[in-house]
């Protein structure tokens, strides 16, 4: 069961990171961004650890048990499948084409769902992350 809190741990400061990165590349706008958005990103790590915890439960059942942890593999590909999208997705053409809500000017961005989709999918595979279970019994 410490693994699990230990992955989660990951799985936390890894949305915390990622979430940090993209307000800067984003919404950052000095002293208040960085008083502020720190406290929104820990408040949304922690959601989506919690929801890929729970979408984890369906990894405890018996076919998909044996499909995922049988290899680390699965976890590996959707891990870096999401890290791909969310660094080069946007040299790839995932954009999206936003207004400025005050000054009206475009802004062209990562595609909003390759972004969560890739920013959950990271989360979701640290968080559920494989582990070997060692073989217990009195020798």
């Amino acid at each position: 069961m410490l693994s699990m809190g230990i992955r989660a741990l990951a799985a936390f400061i890894t949305g915390w990171l990622l979430y940090m990165i993209g307000m800067i590349l984003t919404t950052y706008d000095g002293l208040l961004s960085l008083i502020f958005q720190p406290l929104i990103g820990a408040v949304v790590s922690g959601i989506v650890v919690v929801v890929a915890l729970l979408a984890g439960l369906l990894l405890r059942v018996s076919p998909f048990r044996r499909w995922w942890h049988g290899r680390r593999l699965w976890a590996m590909i959707i891990a870096g499948l999401s890290l791909f999208v969310l660094c080069f997705g946007y040299s790839l053409g995932l954009t999206w084409v936003a207004t400025h809500p005050e000054t009206g000017a475009k802004i062209e961005m990562l595609h909003p769902t390759a972004a969560i989709l890739g920013y959950f999918a990271l989360i979701f595979a640290v968080t559920n992350w494989p582990v070997r279970r060692k073989a217990t019994g009195l020798a």
